[in-house]
């Protein structure tokens, strides 16, 4: 089921665009706090999950002529299954993460920027999953990019943070560049930029153009060998912001380009193999290279590039075999890691905010609220390295599932990369959690107790407990949520026909 509304699509999107500019003029003009400014960007995202799960109740707001004036640009765009999954997703996450910053930002400087160019991101993303026209889905993409660029270098007295935006910069450029080349191979070729009217015949043109926007999407979702501006800019941008760009915002593009690649008629056993062999380097490269890596952030940054392996390895089985239960795997992939790194990149903040903890090491001398950031980073972690029951575990496990069942001929070398990406990841994950639990098990409670120099504020307990209970409930209800992919399954899988 395909939902097309423009109270859904276009109401959406302005009421964002106007958010931001109010946001900033009120910012700068009466100068307000920056709890003011985080509870109002909230707001926003909560007015928008409503808009986009109940656009009924919305619909008698807008008049009728408002609407006919909406729907010919709604013509550009549609919230499939799909989208409107992941769409959920970023707002949900975007809301916690605003919650997040109340606190977690009041001492940095800039404030007024901050947030507008955080619902911008916002915008970015929303728009680039529910447009259909590839200029406008280009359009988007780079609003989203642009507002990532100053968000990952919003500490500019860091140089390193500085260096980290840089690099993201220029390396998504060049992916800007491609991509817009292929989407200007398709007008010259087809005359259209929208994506289910183009096909993809024995033109040399055409097929150059689909590995043009294969390749510049492949590098804005970080996939291998094209990944190396992730960890640097997901580790040096501020952790509310990490926790966007890695639990939403590369999984979000990569949607894209499959939707993208699917529509303009390229061949899905193509497209699967590929993915198929890009998902592999992923799960090695991510879990090899974060066994080496002493920063936290940076450690989560490379755990990204693995978990977009395994996402990235669902959706190729799916494609290759016309599997439902492998995209419904990859999209609850996509659900518990966006929850679970949500979650474990917030924690690395309430380590820097507190206490200037960035390195792993150094986490056992962790004195803020031992409990609490045991039990929520313990749950992040062990959902990240897929120990049953939690949900990482269920995504994979119903992945392999899915591999045997559809039979695909590779199926023993895709469980062993499973089996060795899973074992790899031990290797950094498991420090985490023994640095994090000697100082809970191993010191006396009430010394520790003594020894805390700051207390957290409701702004971080609030967000990092809701992140807690929804991976709760996927523990609890793992087939609800799975049953809830069927329809995004089923989208992509009637576009392969």
């Amino acid at each position: 089921m395909v939902i097309s509304h423009p109270i859904i699509i276009s109401n959406i999107l302005v009421f964002f665009a106007v958010s931001a500019v109010i946001l900033f003029i009120a910012a700068r003009q009466f100068r307000l706090e920056n709890n003011a400014l985080a509870l109002f960007t909230s707001l926003v995202m909560l007015i928008a999950g409503f808009y986009l799960l109940f656009p009924s109740f919305f619909a008698s707001l807008c008049s009728s002529s408002a609407n006919r004036m909406l729907a010919s640009i709604d013509a550009f765009y549609t919230v499939e299954p799909g989208a409107k999954l992941i769409s959920s997703l970023v707002i949900f996450i975007g809301f916690l993460v605003s919650l997040f910053n109340a606190h977690y930002l009041e001492n940095e400087q800039r404030q007024h920027a901050f947030y507008p160019l955080f619902l911008f991101l916002i915008i970015g993303i929303l728009g680039m999953l529910w447009a259909t026209d590839l200029l406008i889905v280009y359009l988007f993409s780079e609003l989203m990019n642009i507002s990532a660029y100053a968000l990952v270098a919003f500490r500019r007295k860091n140089t390193t943070a500085i260096e980290a935006g840089f690099k993201y910069l220029i390396m998504s450029s060049v992916a800007s560049v491609i991509v817009l080349a292929g989407i200007s191979l398709f007008l010259f070729t087809d005359g259209t930029t929208i994506a289910h009217l183009i096909t993809i015949d024995d033109n040399w043109l055409s097929l150059l153009a689909a590995i043009f926007i294969l390749s510049g999407f492949s590098l804005k979702s970080a996939l291998v060998p094209l990944h190396t501006w992730l960890p640097d800019a997901h580790g040096k941008a501020p952790s509310s912001i990490s926790a966007i760009l890695s639990g939403v915002m590369v999984q979000s593009v990569f949607y894209t380009m499959v939707r993208i690649c699917l529509a303009i008629g390229m061949d899905p056993g193509l497209l699967g193999f590929i993915l198929l062999i890009l998902s592999v380097l992923n799960i090695l490269v991510g879990n090899l290279m974060g066994i080496i890596q002493a920063n936290l952030k940076r450690m989560l940054g490379y755990s990204t590039i693995a978990q977009m392996g395994y996402i990235v390895l669902c959706f190729s089985i799916g494609l290759r075999n016309g599997s439902m239960l492998a995209i419904q795997s990859g999209f609850f992939i996509i659900i518990a890691h966006a929850l679970a790194k949500g979650l474990a990149f917030l924690c690395a903040g309430i380590f820097y905010s507190q206490e200037g903890i960035d390195q792993v090491k150094d986490i056992r001398g962790a004195r803020t609220h031992p409990i609490f950031t045991f039990i929520v980073f313990t749950a992040a972690v062990f959902s990240l390295s897929a120990i049953p029951p939690f949900p990482g575990f269920t995504g994979k496990w119903t992945a392999l599932t899915s591999v045997f069942a559809a039979g695909d001929p590779l199926a023993f070398w895709i469980a062993l990369a499973f089996l060795i990406g899973s074992l790899l990841a031990f290797g950094y994950y498991l420090p985490l959690l023994v640095n994090l639990s000697s100082r809970f098990l191993g010191r006396d409670m009430q010394a520790d107790n003594r020894a805390t120099s700051k207390t957290l504020k409701v702004w971080m307990i609030v967000p990092t407990a809701l992140l807690l209970l929804s991976i709760l409930i996927l523990i609890i209800f793992p087939q609800v949520v799975i049953d809830n992919t069927i329809p995004a399954a089923r989208y992509l899988l009637e576009m392969v026909k």
